[in-house]
């Protein structure tokens, strides 16, 4: 955490382990001479990013189409994908590297391990997410996926069921659904995959969050994490803003804020929270 005339930066700003892990992947593949080279989505939900690995030559696709160039080779992205997309890309006849965070690989795991028992599984994060897609791939037919504590009452009951988050999850709320999805259950396993990066981020958002006038989440607007970090800041704080760069900040709510808290999605770039820190600095500077 850095402090400085009431601007508070958060310490767990910047990438988490398993984005930062995915950058370096690509651009040391990059600086090996491997081109072209493919991700499958986008790397991560940051456009600024985003943009600088395509002028490199890293192109994100959405279909193996899309890779006209065998030679290079396929990046399989953070958030990890289904067993059969997996197959197909083996199978491709292209170098694939592999960059799928290691805790959502352990998601990956705990799914299949009671899948294999006859176990439901009940995942609790947005449907339409990259990584929730990767995870129903494991549930072996027999997923269902939850958004809020209204789709876990109106569940059916279960004979097993085997409960886990998507790993970006607010923690407090996977809780609460998996106290309910329990009653529904006769034998029930509550498996609490939100990863550690996670938790702190959301730990130390809580602490200074509450005492701030103003709360700045930097990150993209595509992002459900940072969406998610921005939501628990408002439930905290009553002026929260949300932005990707500093040309969304509007001049007269950082003059008119005392108390100022900057914190950032799991894949904002440290240089950006950084970039957006010093422009409210230099915005106060002049107001004075």
């Amino acid at each position: 955490m850095s402090e400085e005339n009431d601007i508070i930066i958060a310490k767990s700003a910047g990438f988490c382990p398993g984005v930062k892990r995915a950058i370096e992947c690509v651009l040391e593949l990059e600086e090996q001479g491997n081109k072209p080279i493919y991700t499958i989505g986008p790397l991560i939900h940051n456009k600024q990013v985003t943009d600088n690995l395509e002028s490199k030559g890293i192109k994100a696709i959405e279909s193996l189409t899309e890779a006209k160039d065998k030679k290079g080779v396929l990046v399989i992205r953070a958030h990890g994908i289904t067993p059969a997309f997996q197959k197909e890309i083996m199978n491709f006849g292209m170098k694939v590297v592999d960059a799928t965070c290691p805790l959502v690989k352990k998601v990956h795991n705990v799914i299949e391990k009671y899948a294999k028992q006859g176990y439901d599984t009940i995942i609790v994060g947005d449907s339409k997410h990259a990584e929730v897609i990767g995870l129903m791939g494991y549930t072996q037919g027999k997923g269902q996926v939850v958004g809020n504590i209204e789709e876990a009452k109106n569940l059916q009951n279960f004979e097993k069921v085997n409960i886990v988050s998507q790993t970006t999850q607010k923690e407090a709320t996977f809780l609460k659904i998996a106290g309910i999805i329990k009653q529904k259950a006769k034998v029930c396993n509550i498996s609490n995959t939100i990863c550690h990066p996670t938790k702190q981020r959301q730990t130390e958002t809580t602490k200074y969050a509450k005492d701030a006038d103003l709360v700045v989440v930097v990150g993209g607007h595509h992002s459900a994490n940072t969406a998610r970090l921005a939501k628990l800041c408002s439930d905290l704080c009553k002026n929260v803003i949300h932005v990707e760069t500093s040309e969304e900040i509007n001049k007269d709510i950082i003059i008119n804020s005392k108390k100022i808290f900057i914190t950032a999605g799991a894949s904002t770039p440290i240089w950006l929270v950084e970039e957006i820190a010093n422009y409210i600095k230099d915005l106060r500077e002049k107001s004075k």
